[in-house]
């Protein structure tokens, strides 16, 4: 017979079942195709805090639950590795205060608030570390939905901002609105022409749902061409990230949508990537919270948290 403890069910074959509540929080992660990354890395540490009130004294087992969520958490979208990630660093921090003599209750609580201070936090640094890296006016192209890249575009000052209409997605529109709300000028123009927009741009501004072991980054998909576009004219790319998308997996699966296309003609077929992979030499830096990183420095560091991920959850690295 299955037994309950604090809020979980073991069914009898290692699969570990969560209240209601914080079901609804993974089931929304899963099913959320209009919040990038850090948003939903968010929701995560929303069901850590949930999980956090019904831990029991008993250290063992409290410790348990905890990395049965974080599982739950890391795999409920492959392919935004900044999600599991995040609950790595909760987790970790946790262990930590656990190891000073705090209960798993309050230590899991501490974290989970610490590391959502500390993602409120980075966009601004990243911000800041921008406008030394990028300097400021001129022109910036951009492409896709991401809240960091818009406040680091904010503080980069431009004098105009161009940027991918996101397809049927919409990502560009909503973008060019916030920027536009900000007093920036913004110019929308289709995805396919932004190869050839970028030419005498002081950046390109992008930012990413994972950086992976090679240096290279997942983002939206048109990133890999325009990125291609830059190179072509000589434009430096910067991807602006929080340290939770340094994932440091070899590869990823790329989700896909057939939202993108109108009622199809009989026996044709549609896919329409939702990400695509921009080669790291196609990078100039990657900014982070904390420093501005060469992709093969990122992927250093991505390896690095790949390994404590591994350590923490007992997955494959490579997922």
């Amino acid at each position: 017979m299955a037994g309950v403890v604090q809020g979980f069910t073991g069914d009898g074959s290692g699969r570990v079942i969560v209240t209601p509540e914080i079901e609804t929080i993974l089931e929304a992660i899963a099913t959320d195709r209009t919040n990038g990354a850090t948003a939903l890395a968010e929701r995560g540490l929303d069901a850590l805090e949930l999980l956090a009130r019904t831990l029991s004294d008993d250290a063992i087992e409290a410790e348990k639950l905890a990395v049965a969520l974080a599982r739950r958490i890391d795999q409920v979208r492959p392919a935004m590795g900044a999600i599991g990630v995040q609950a790595v660093f909760a987790l970790t921090r946790a262990r930590s205060l656990v190891d000073k003599g705090m209960q798993w209750t309050e230590a899991l609580s501490q974290a989970t608030s610490a590391e959502r201070e500390a993602l409120g936090q980075a966009d601004q640094a990243i911000a800041d570390l921008a406008q030394k890296e990028i300097g400021t006016g001129g022109r910036i192209v951009s492409i896709s939905s991401s809240a960091t890249a818009y406040r680091v575009i904010v503080g980069l000052a431009p004098t105009i901002v161009r940027i991918g209409e996101g397809n049927r997605l919409g990502d560009g529109i909503r973008a060019a609105e916030w920027l536009s709300e900000r007093g920036i000028a913004v110019e929308i123009v289709p995805d396919a022409a932004l190869p050839v927009v970028t030419k005498g741009a002081r950046a390109v501004v992008i930012g990413a749902d994972q950086v992976l072991a090679d240096g290279a980054v997942i983002n939206r998909c048109g990133s890999f061409s325009l990125a291609l576009g830059a190179s072509h004219w000589a434009v430096p790319v910067f991807v602006v990230c929080q340290r939770i998308k340094l994932s440091g997996q070899s590869q990823v699966p790329i989700e896909t949508t057939n939202d993108l296309f109108h009622e199809l003609p009989e026996g044709v077929t549609g896919r329409a990537p939702l990400f695509d992979k921009t080669p790291p030499s196609l990078v100039h830096r990657i900014l982070t919270e904390t420093q501005a990183l060469s992709p093969i420095e990122a992927g250093a560091q991505a390896r690095a948290i790949a390994s404590q991920r591994e350590s923490v959850l007992g997955f494959d690295s490579a997922r």
